[in-house]
């Protein structure tokens, strides 16, 4: 039955998803098929009565509630139609007033409250207002105009029998309960997903509270973690790396003690970018920026590097000219230099690594340089890219964990990375600042 009454707009309900908007469509083509039985009903009431004139009132109105339905059917827009279907009532209340002889009774004046109710419930406050007030204007224009009001209010047209002027007042009954029903059915759906939808976030709610909780005690776990971290394992590793550098350097003709000596040094320096790294992820929500010598920092870590450069026979270049001035962070781009460097020393033997600028209109670019082997077409592709993680056709001991850190490091300091080949041999890594 239903899936009858939805015929006319259909289409308009199939597309429609708006709870409110459902509605009021439906509240269109209920009151529709409403209108239409009832106004049949009439006309053949009027016509076994033998009423002509209100036989051709009827005839007439019957005629464009079926235009009205076929256009619906068409695919007038739903809105449209609601103000058509309004002007058509105001139509009714005009008539019944001025052009017809006893048109004020107590059917002329519900279809006010018709107007009203079709307005606000289908096109809101502002046009139901508007449509009010012309639904009002016709009878106080009539009161004015040498008409006076009795006390007595006729049910409907004189001429008519009681059985008709039931009839319409069952149609205003029936049309008041439709868009009722209607509305508050929606209000009611609406209400009841705000009510799921409250419990849902709320649960949510809780749910996150309990993991930041937890979170929390994980936080301040891995705190203690990482000062336990700090203090039984790189100060004991500080000692090995002191320790066997100086053997190293009493016996150069060892090279089992020169190889536990660069071992030792790589691992305590990886320890302690590592280390100096998580802490200051843990300890700093938002990164600051300072002004900073880069020749200076430079030079730094080529001293940190330079036992590790002559026993591989490199030689360091800093070609950064002295007074260039950066504005970063001097914790976060230290760590990044640090493995830059580090790595290039690492895979380079018997050849230079050097560190440069090259200063663009709105970037400017660290460069590390090294006539190693080169970097595989592969890692230069995941260092350009924007993933963090490098994909499973990597072999983690082709470039170490301290990439990772360099990748992460830089997004924080709002710097990208770009690898490239050093000529025919060896690798060239850009550090890219946005001026």
């Amino acid at each position: 039955m239903r899936s009858i009454l939805d015929w006319p707009v259909r289409k308009q309900l199939a597309e429609e998803t708006n709870v409110l908007n459902i509605a009021r469509i439906k509240v269109l083509t209920y009151s529709l098929h409403l209108r239409l039985v009832t106004t049949t009903i009439l006309l053949a009431l009027y016509i076994a009565e033998g009423h002509t004139f209100q036989i051709r009132r009827v005839a007439c109105l019957l005629g464009i509630i079926g235009l009205y339905y076929l256009v619906l059917y068409l695919g007038l827009n739903w809105k449209k139609a609601i103000h058509i279907a309004i002007l058509v009532f105001e139509g009714i209340i005009l008539t019944n007033l001025f052009l017809f002889e006893h048109g004020f009774h107590l059917v002329t004046l519900q279809y006010v409250v018709i107007v009203s109710m079709y307005a606000f419930y289908g096109l809101g406050n502002r046009w139901g207002t508007f449509y009010s007030a012309l639904g009002v204007a016709p009878f106080i224009i009539f009161m004015f105009i040498e008409n006076q009001f009795g006390i007595d209010i006729p049910w409907g047209p004189r001429e008519a029998e009681k059985v008709t002027v039931f009839i319409q007042l069952l149609h205003n009954f029936a049309f008041f309960f439709i868009i009722n029903y209607f509305f508050f059915d929606s209000f009611y759906k609406t209400i009841n997903a705000l009510d799921a939808r409250t419990i849902e976030l709320t649960d949510s709610l809780t749910f996150l509270e309990d993991s930041q909780n937890r979170l929390q005690t994980e936080y301040s776990h891995q705190k203690l973690l990482l000062a336990s971290i700090s203090h039984d394992i790189k100060s004991p590793l500080r000692f090995l790396m002191a320790t066997t550098g100086r053997l190293a350097k009493s016996h150069p003709d060892l090279p089992t003690v020169r190889a536990i000596s660069q071992s030792s040094y790589r691992l305590y320096h990886f320890m302690k970018n590592l280390l100096e790294y998580t802490q200051f992820r843990y300890r700093n929500i938002r990164v600051t920026f300072v002004y900073l010598d880069v020749y200076e920092l430079i030079e730094q870590k080529f001293a940190i590097f330079s036992g590790e450069a002559e026993n591989s026979s490199n030689t360091f270049i800093n070609s950064i000219e002295p007074g260039v001035i950066l504005k970063n962070n001097l914790q976060l781009l230290s760590i990044i230099l640090h493995n830059l460097i580090d790595n290039a020393n690492k895979v380079t033997h018997h050849g230079t690594i050097e560190v440069a600028h090259i200063d663009h209109r709105e970037k400017l670019h660290l460069t590390v340089k090294d006539t190693g082997p080169g970097m595989s077409p592969a890692l230069i592709k995941w260092i350009n890219s924007d993933e963090k993680v490098p994909s499973p056709e990597l072999d983690p001991d082709s470039f170490g964990m301290g990439l990772v850190i360099v990748k992460e490091a830089s997004a924080l300091i709002q710097a990208t990375l770009f690898a490239e080949p050093n000529g025919a041999q060896g690798a060239c890594v850009h550090i890219i600042f946005q001026k």
